[in-house]
């Protein structure tokens, strides 16, 4: 896929994000361990990462310095932070986003929209402002109609 169609398919993203009233779509991943990174993105991480797309538009990719390099060559993000402690820059991330509904790639029913692990998730948890009133839903509200029209 080159760059103008991951540009279609995170468009894509991002409306189905606003349609579905969802604030952010939220990947965290670490050595390939989310099987939607090669298709969505299209980039990946050795180290822990994470990538956010908001329903405005707004992309987002956390990463080691050395994983920055091909996430910046990309161009497409937005924002791409360097983290020195993965934990700190989510927790960062969160705060900044402050999102009452995020779409995590969780599914009892579709393999490819399942790459969230427990620690992972953790990650999450442990990353939300105290106190913060969030709900999450599966990525499968979306992805399996983009995996339809973009080939996946």
């Amino acid at each position: 896929m080159d760059k103008a169609q991951k540009e279609q398919l995170i468009q894509a993203v991002t409306d189905k994000l606003d349609k579905l009233a969802i604030d952010v779509y939220l990947i965290l991943t670490s050595e390939g361990s989310d099987p939607i990174t090669p298709f969505f993105p299209g980039v990946g991480t050795v180290g822990a990462g994470a990538f956010a797309f908001t329903r405005d538009g707004q992309r987002y990719a956390l990463s080691t310095k050395i994983d920055a390099q091909d996430i910046v060559e990309s161009g497409l993000f937005q924002h791409v932070v360097k983290y020195d402690h993965f934990e700190q820059a989510l927790k960062e991330l969160m705060q900044t986003l402050n999102p009452k509904v995020i779409a995590l790639n969780q599914s009892m029913d579709d393999p490819r929209c399942d790459g969230l692990t427990v620690g992972r998730r953790r990650w999450l948890t442990a990353a939300m402002p105290q106190g913060a009133a969030y709900a999450t839903v599966s990525s499968d509200l979306f992805l399996p109609e983009l995996f339809a029209r973009y080939g996946a």
